[in-house]
């Protein structure tokens, strides 16, 4: 018995896989959910889209060149939008991503000497080539031993 609703195998481009995962974490819904509810708001659109494409294959060839000059002057002006749609998406999310985007990581520490790249002696003409080393820490080094310090349990 055939489904009710049709099934569709898709590939995405990996960021958009990694994105359309996060919204679904987020929202609690499935993937596959959300991409038909985008689907779904888009028939319209498809319609459209359908209706002007039998129309081109219909139209002699002046007009289909005008057309589809004037199908790309359209979609820079839809792309414009977007793009201010997403700005004010942007400005309206702030007060709830700031708090997430103020949380800071621990600055490294700035070194205070410099060394050659090839070895270890302090640079002293301005013509070496030279890079910012810190300090190896002290739990780095090995082992610590104090010889004058009696031994416990001896």
């Amino acid at each position: 018995m055939p489904a009710i609703n049709p099934r569709l195998t898709i590939t995405l481009d990996p960021a958009v896989a990694v994105s359309l995962r996060r919204l679904s974490e987020v929202t609690g819904n499935s993937q596959s959910k959300l991409i038909s509810d985008l689907l779904e708001g888009s028939v319209p659109v498809f319609e459209r889209v359908i209706a002007t494409i039998e129309a081109a294959n219909a139209a002699s060839a002046e007009i289909r060149g005008r057309l589809a000059s004037d199908m790309d002057k359209a979609q820079s002006r839809v792309e414009k939008h977007l793009g201010l749609v997403l700005d004010e998406f942007d400005q309206a999310a702030a007060p709830l991503v700031a708090p997430v985007d103020g949380v800071k990581r621990r600055a490294r520490k700035k070194s205070t000497g410099r060394v050659d790249v090839g070895g270890t002696t302090p640079v002293r003409t301005p013509k070496a080539r030279s890079v910012d080393v810190s300090p190896t820490p002290i739990s780095n080094r090995g082992v610590r031993s104090n010889a004058k310090a009696p031994r416990k349990g001896l």
